[in-house]
């Protein structure tokens, strides 16, 4: 057996690792093929509103046609038993709210359309 260190986000951990065989062959881990039904709306571009992180949504601030301002919050994300507020990257007009309360998000969903 091997001993090694190996630093994990600062964290320093001892391993130890025994060959079993040696070969010189790649390790590639296998590749999802995307389809069009999958893939998911997370354009930055235009007034999309993208969830910060991935969690459950624990309130939706904005109703359609509210009026918001850069820096308001629009809706909270639970994650890790922590409240995280989303907020408005620039100002509009509510025109679309793709969640709703209890909905589960991924990081950079969109959740919410200006217009």
């Amino acid at each position: 057996m091997k001993k090694y260190k190996i630093k994990v986000n600062g964290k320093l951990y001892e391993v130890e690792l025994e060959a079993v065989a040696e070969t010189n062959e790649k390790i590639t881990a296998p590749v999802k093929e995307e389809t069009k039904e999958e893939v998911k709306e997370t354009s930055t571009t235009g007034n999309n509103i993208l969830a910060p992180i991935a969690g459950k949504i624990v309130d939706v601030l904005v109703n359609v046609g509210d009026k918001v301002t850069k820096g308001k919050t629009v809706a909270i994300v639970e994650a890790m038993k922590l409240e995280n507020e989303v907020v408005s990257p620039f100002d509009g007009v509510v025109k679309e709210i793709k969640i709703t309360k209890g909905a589960m998000v991924q990081n950079q969903d969109v959740i919410i359309i200006l217009g």
